[in-house]
Formats: structure tokens, sequence, C-alpha cells
């Protein structure tokens, strides 16, 4: 599944989102990859020294991790329990 890396993996979400045919394995496989690199980057972040430095890390990053962040609640939702 993973491809193009995280813009792959998140443009292959918006395609997959709303359709009843996706694949639940293909789904938590996605789901585990974004917790992983929220993860990462989360660390990453905090490592940065001082505000100036997490302030262009946040630049920088501020939409993938918004992205990611937005991905995972869908998809923790699509794999809720109905």
């Amino acid at each position: 599944m993973r491809v193009k890396g995280l813009s792959g993996d998140l443009a292959w979400w918006r395609e997959t989102r709303g359709s009843p045919d996706a694949d639940p394995a293909a789904l938590r496989a996605l789901l585990d990859q974004l917790q992983a690199w929220k993860t990462q980057h989360d660390a990453d972040r905090a490592l940065q020294p001082g505000p100036f430095f997490k302030m262009v890390w946040d630049g920088i990053f501020a939409d993938d991790a918004n992205d990611v962040v937005e991905a995972i609640a869908e998809i923790e939702q699509a794999l809720a329990p109905r």
C-alpha cells in the first residue's frame, strides 16, 4: 500500500474514505503508519532547540501534521464498530 510515502498515503485515504468497500486490514495498516509518522514527528519536534526552531518546524510541517491528525481521526471512526 505505501507507494508514495506520506503524501501518497493521504491521497489514497482521501480517495478511499467513505467507500463501503474499504478493506479494514488496509485501513488498519494505514492507521498504524500514520500514527507512527505522528509519533516520530512529535519526537523530532521536541528535539528542536528553543521556541524559534519549533516555530520553524511547525511552519514547515504544520499542514502535514494537521492532515495526519485529521486522517487518523477519520480512519479510527471508519474502523469503529457500528
